[in-house]
């Protein structure tokens, strides 16, 4: 989905009288793994208060950057609808407790269905990877998508199908802090009562996907808070949709990455030239896929590298580096250890345990979202007493030079860029 389309039915959201949401489902799991609670109701009969609330969720989960917080994602291992006379004949070989089998029962139920709901959420209590309190919230909504003219004015008097979806929300929960309060009925102050609150989503997800402004059953759309936590468990075992790399171990591998095609202490000149080539062929990417999210595979990447003066004989093992940098098994072992660094090792030792265990059946990762390898905002420059940013745009202004003797980085100070230098705020002026 492209941001315009995500932001189409984000929108849906803004207000209680136009949200149009038929249906609000639910379960509250505890800390030891157990529905404590699950409702499912009319989303207009609950207080119009409440309703808000829910609704800064939901929008919560169309929120961020495609390809980063924001992921399309497809059904692996299910059937082919052109093999089949009907959809009805294909739906029938889906296996209607994982995956698109299950999503598919979810949203042509209306979420009326409670037994689906419950094998649902016993599946993601079974595998989402979570420490303490969270909830799961699921609606549906039937939208009637508006024509669009030619020049993008939208015709709401002409409609173009109905897109029926289900959005799912996993929120955690977290115990409110403890404090003292006035109480209207005694008239006292008193202790006030501490309860779990429920926060913005972690993880998310929009079946089907709205792709093209119409529904695309053989997708979905993925939301996580986190650019290196992805829930692949979750992802593969309930969902059954192909694993992808976060966005934080793409951008993290590529720069591992580069070091190992370009050996120890590579020239100045060749990764800047890199950096420039990445934004180059990213923009471009971008100008030709009018919105679309931009991927750099395994051969555009190659490209790059040999037009930046990469030598032959360092290319010579470029495919198997790169296998070898974005092999899935290895990044989850890494997940794994850092979980176990980050949260309290005790708690957490039986929250994930049953992960532990658990390998993506996608080996390596085959394409990188444009963003996490080129970032198109700024180019960084460190060292133990310096930390220099740039406008990517602007990168060709840096140079390496030896100026009597010493090594130095050289900015040049091309018109209009000059004429606002300033030092801790001071306007300066360079003779």
């Amino acid at each position: 989905m492209i941001k315009k389309e995500i932001n189409e039915i984000k929108a849906l959201f803004d207000s209680v009288q136009d949200c149009g949401i038929l249906k609000l489902a639910g379960c509250y799991v505890n800390a030891e793994k157990e529905k404590v609670k699950t409702f499912n109701d009319s989303f207009y009969n609950i207080p119009e208060e409440e309703m808000y609330k829910y609704l800064e969720i939901f929008r919560k989960t169309l929120s961020g950057t495609p390809g980063k917080n924001l992921l399309d994602m497809s059904f692996v291992g299910t059937v082919n609808q052109g093999d089949y006379a009907s959809p009805q004949e294909a739906d029938a070989d889906l296996d209607p407790s994982f995956g698109k089998g299950l999503l598919k029962s979810i949203k042509k139920s209306e979420l009326q269905d409670q037994a689906t709901l419950d094998l649902f959420y016993d599946k993601v209590i079974e595998t989402y990877n979570h420490t303490g309190n969270y909830l799961i919230l699921m609606i549906y909504q039937n939208y009637d998508v508006p024509g669009v003219t030619s020049d993008g004015i939208e015709l709401f008097d002409s409609s173009e199908e109905i897109y029926g979806y289900v959005l799912c929300s996993i929120c955690p929960m977290k115990m409110t802090k403890p404090g003292l309060g006035f109480d209207d009925e005694l008239g006292e102050i008193h202790t006030l009562r501490r309860l779990f609150a429920v926060e913005l989503p972690e993880t998310g997800f929009l079946y089907p996907a709205f792709n093209d402004r119409s529904s695309d059953e053989d997708a979905l759309l993925y939301y996580c808070k986190k650019t290196d936590i992805l829930q692949d468990m979750f992802l593969e075992k309930v969902l059954g949709v192909s694993v992808t790399l976060p966005a934080k171990q793409q951008k993290e591998g590529f720069t591992e990455f580069v070091k190992e095609v370009l050996g120890e202490q590579p020239k100045f000149e060749t990764v800047m030239s890199i950096q420039e080539n990445l934004n180059e062929s990213a923009q471009n990417k971008k100008s030709e896929a009018e919105g679309q999210t931009v991927f750099f595979d395994k051969d555009s990447m190659r490209n790059v590298f040999e037009k930046s003066g990469v030598s032959q004989d360092k290319l010579e093992e470029f495919d198997k580096k790169f296998n070898e940098q974005f092999d899935m098994k290895k990044i989850h072992e890494k997940q794994i250890e850092a979980q176990i660094k980050d949260e309290d090792a005790e708690v957490l030792s039986s929250a994930s345990s049953r992960n532990s265990d658990y390998v993506p059946t996608v080996k390596v990762e085959e394409k990188l979202f444009a963003d996490n390898v080129a970032p198109a905002k700024s180019l960084e420059l460190r060292n133990a007493n310096m930390v220099l940013r740039i406008n990517s745009k602007h990168a060709n202004i840096l140079g390496a030079r030896v100026i009597d003797g010493k090594k130095c980085l050289v900015i040049e100070l091309v018109d209009g860029v000059s004429d606002d230098l300033t030092v801790n705020g001071i306007p300066v002026r360079c003779e």
